[in-house]
């Protein structure tokens, strides 16, 4: 048996270019997946309503027994495949009952849409046939292999979604555990800001790529002209995978600035300081939009999972006062937002987000030097 904490789990993402044929094949598969997780939501509510008693997901697999033994559904659909939507319904039903017991707000599950169900996962019932993947009743579909496949990876589940009007394929495989990388022997403060996406403590600026703000003008012609068709109509529904498209394209500009700038930060130090930040309420505040566009959530947890497979660390600073503070006197020097520049009575004169990423490095190596390396004796 293979050791757990020795590997890794990872998702390989690829696209797919099925045929018109095998594309109406995977329609009818997502339609009855979508079909069989009403049916279980249905199921469970009226069994709750009128006979107050709950209904597991072991008994509605017994049930997906009889379906399958009517011929009912797609011909030749895997029965993971089936099984899939009523694992889902499940997590939902056990989310549910987590925020209940929590006294949060409680969100029942809820009846999906035929178009807003849009993947499907099955395990081990697909197979890699050349360069093409074999999906039980659909047949062998074309993939673009744009990065090679883990040679000695477990492969796990496979999931087909469907993004605008795109469609990929993805699967979970279990890789060894990389070495991490070789020390560099440097630590770095790092600053989140909205003029520049980041700034470091050795005064480097690295602006980010505001994808929303550069395809905001696009967006809002396209939402327009979908406010401007009926309701339920084809040309609606064709203008709205316009939008969907400029959505993910946006997505994938941010997402592929947020990897390569976090391995490029990984291999240069060993250990970041980052700012502990409470996104929630700023995205509630009058900067949400800025904000969201730079995606320092998504970022920070990328760099977080490259700096654990590097073997580096990623350490979170309460960011309180970074900006006000001197870095070099630890003066308090008061000041607007709107005032970029730092100056203190002491002489010094920086940037406001750079003075803020020396104070966080300030911050983080105190900290370090204050923590025992194990093993240590303390007299």
């Amino acid at each position: 048996m293979r050791d757990r904490t020795a590997v890794l789990l990872r998702a390989y993402r690829y696209r797919l270019y099925p045929t018109a044929k095998q594309s109406f094949a995977i329609y009818e598969q997502l339609a009855f997946a979508c079909q069989l997780y009403n049916a279980g939501l249905e199921q469970r509510r009226d069994a709750w309503r009128r006979r107050n008693r709950p209904i597991t997901l072991f008994e509605q697999f017994r049930d997906l027994t009889d379906v399958r033994a009517a011929l009912l559904g797609p011909p030749n659909m895997a029965c993971e495949a089936m099984r899939d939507p009523l694992r889902r319904l499940n997590w939902a039903f056990g989310g549910f009952f987590r925020r209940v017991k929590a006294g949060q707000k409680p969100g029942y599950p809820r009846f999906r849409s035929r178009r807003r169900y849009s993947s499907l996962t099955r395990a081990k019932a697909w197979t890699i046939v050349g360069r093409r993947v074999a999906l039980p009743g659909i047949g062998h579909v074309k993939v673009r292999w744009h990065r090679p496949r883990p040679a000695d990876a477990e492969l796990r589940t496979v999931t087909v979604r469907r993004h605008a009007r795109n469609w990929y394929f993805s699967f979970a495989v279990e890789v060894p555990k990389p070495t991490g990388l070789a020390p560099a022997g440097e630590s770095v403060g790092l600053d989140l800001g909205i003029l520049a996406f980041a700034t470091l403590s050795t005064g480097e600026r690295i602006l980010g790529p505001r994808s929303f703000r550069a395809a905001r003008h696009c967006l809002r012609l396209a939402q327009r002209r979908v406010a401007r068709r009926a309701r339920g109509s084809r040309r609606r529904r064709k203008a709205g995978q316009l939008v969907a498209r400029l959505n993910e394209r946006v997505r994938n500009v941010r997402r592929d600035w947020a990897f390569k700038l976090a391995k490029d930060l990984v291999r240069r130090f060993d250990v970041i300081y980052v700012e502990s930040l409470n996104l929630k309420g700023l995205a509630q505040s009058r900067l949400a939009r800025d904000v969201q566009d730079q995606a320092w959530g998504a970022f920070l947890a990328i760099l977080t999972d490259k700096a654990a497979e590097a073997g580096r660390s990623v350490v979170p600073i309460d960011a309180r006062n970074t900006s006000q503070v001197c870095s070099a006197c630890g003066a308090t020097v008061p000041k607007p937002l709107r005032e970029r520049w730092h100056r203190c009575t002491c002489g010094y004169e920086a940037d406001r987000d750079v003075n803020a990423a020396r104070n966080l490095y300030r911050l983080g190596e105190s900290r370090q030097a204050r923590t025992w390396p194990m093993g240590a004796c303390v007299a």
